[in-house]
């Protein structure tokens, strides 16, 4: 054993555990896995058929849906009803990529973070927070996958601006328009390409982000309905920022309810911190937390502005946990100088805690398997009892506000036989 990081034995053992945590991940992507339609896709297929008809393919793919523009999901609906017999094969083979490709990508820049015997824990740790259980119902459930589409292409612009590889200012703001054309989140990455460029003092990248980033952002604005401004009250801008610290807790501030925003005002603090312990470095793969971070946080003031004072605030959607993944890898790549130096420090201490890691994500993933999968079977039971002609009150929210015209375009479904195949009875 040496003092400059983990033994044999507890890499030994922290690979098997992550290599049981990541099946597990897979296994849940099957287990979870909804490929009929119900909720916002009732309205794509209503768009997909107007198409079909004889609409203009702009509208289709830009037209906005509750002010996003989705347009990778309106692609990828087009595509598996033509191409894949209206399987939802595409759909679950983009949102499965999306959250794998996001993964590979963090686990590198933590990898390349890291001091050399320290890059499997780094990048597996990374790995493991992009493959939670809960995360994976982003990928195995169609309206879900939207949020991976910007997440993935958010994380690659942030990583190419980083590591510079050869063409990459114009691969790096394709990829930011590119997020923000898989979900409204994915605007957030433009602020965090210019704190990482503002970090690095470099003012000629910072005024072509800013510059491309309002140009994309008056862009986005084409199509959308004029909205007047909701009054912002006092017990508005409480919600709000409840809503925002909670958010910044997810997934886990979801069981804290409704105390779920002191998790939140604690990552909040431990971003501050990151941010600044991160200013303080010259090296690229430690800098990229900062952009990570601001992305994040960025999300979570979308998220709070647009919803603040219309969800419950202790209740934000635990779909948008993806969100805080590049966050919480942020937190982990600017913690990586203070384990390098404990385990120089306490090698046998450090070891026995990787262990004691290793099963406690085991744990923590087993908890989020069962969620995940309770999650999908009361989405499953509400669509059962949907298609039995039974209406009850949670159908208005799990299924669609309007049954009359989800039973019609279920009708529909049925007549052209689309959409009537699960990978699981």
């Amino acid at each position: 054993m040496t003092s400059e990081g983990p033994s044999r034995g507890a890499r030994t053992v922290f690979a098997a555990a992550l290599a049981i945590y990541v099946a597990a991940a897979a296994w849940l992507l099957w287990r979870t896995a909804i490929l009929e339609p119900y909720s916002d896709m009732f309205d794509w297929l209503d768009r997909y058929w107007a198409l079909r008809d004889g609409g203009r393919l702009g509208a289709y793919l830009w037209a906005p849906h509750n002010v996003h523009h989705l347009v990778w999901t309106f692609a990828i609906l087009a595509g598996d009803i033509r191409l894949f017999g209206a399987s939802s094969a595409l759909f679950l083979a983009a949102g499965a990529g999306c959250l794998a490709a996001t993964a590979a990508l963090l686990a590198w820049m933590a990898a390349k973070a890291a001091e050399p015997r320290l890059r499997l824990p780094a990048a597996g740790a990374a790995a493991a927070l992009s493959a939670m259980g809960c995360h994976v119902l982003d990928a195995s459930a169609d309206i879900n996958t939207t949020y991976l589409h910007a997440l993935v292409f958010a994380v690659a612009a942030v990583a190419l601006a980083e590591a510079r590889p050869r063409g990459w200012p114009l691969t790096a703001i394709l990829c930011a328009a590119a997020a923000g054309l898989g979900n409204g989140a994915g605007l957030a990455v433009w602020p965090a390409l210019v704190a990482g460029a503002a970090l690095r003092r470099d003012r000629r990248w910072a005024i072509a982000v800013a510059v491309a980033g309002l140009a994309f952002g008056l862009v986005y604005l084409i199509g959308e309905p004029a909205r007047p401004l909701g009054v912002f009250t006092a017990g508005r801008w409480l919600a709000a920022g409840q809503l925002f610290l909670t958010y910044l807790g997810l997934p886990w501030s979801r069981g804290l309810d409704p105390f779920g925003w002191v998790l939140g005002a604690a990552a909040l603090c431990a971003s501050a911190w990151a941010l600044w312990r991160s200013a303080q470095t010259a090296e690229w793969p430690r800098r990229a937390a900062v952009g990570l971070i601001v992305f994040s946080l960025g999300t979570a003031a979308l998220a709070a502005g647009g919803r603040g004072g219309l969800i419950r605030p202790d209740q934000p959607p635990m779909r948008y946990a993806v969100f805080l993944i590049p966050l919480q890898v942020g937190l982990l790549i600017a913690a990586l100088p203070a384990l390098s130096w404990a385990w120089r420090s306490r090698p046998r201490a450090m070891d026995a805690a990787l262990i004691a890691l290793s099963a406690l994500m085991l744990i923590h993933q087993a908890l989020m398997a069962d969620y995940a999968v309770r999650t999908a079977d009361g989405v499953r039971q509400a669509l059962a009892a949907f298609h039995a002609g039974r209406q009850t009150p949670a159908m208005l929210t799990r299924i669609y506000p309007d049954l009359a015209k989800a039973r019609s375009i279920d009708e529909r479904l049925r007549r052209e036989g689309l959409y009537q195949r699960e990978l699981r009875p």
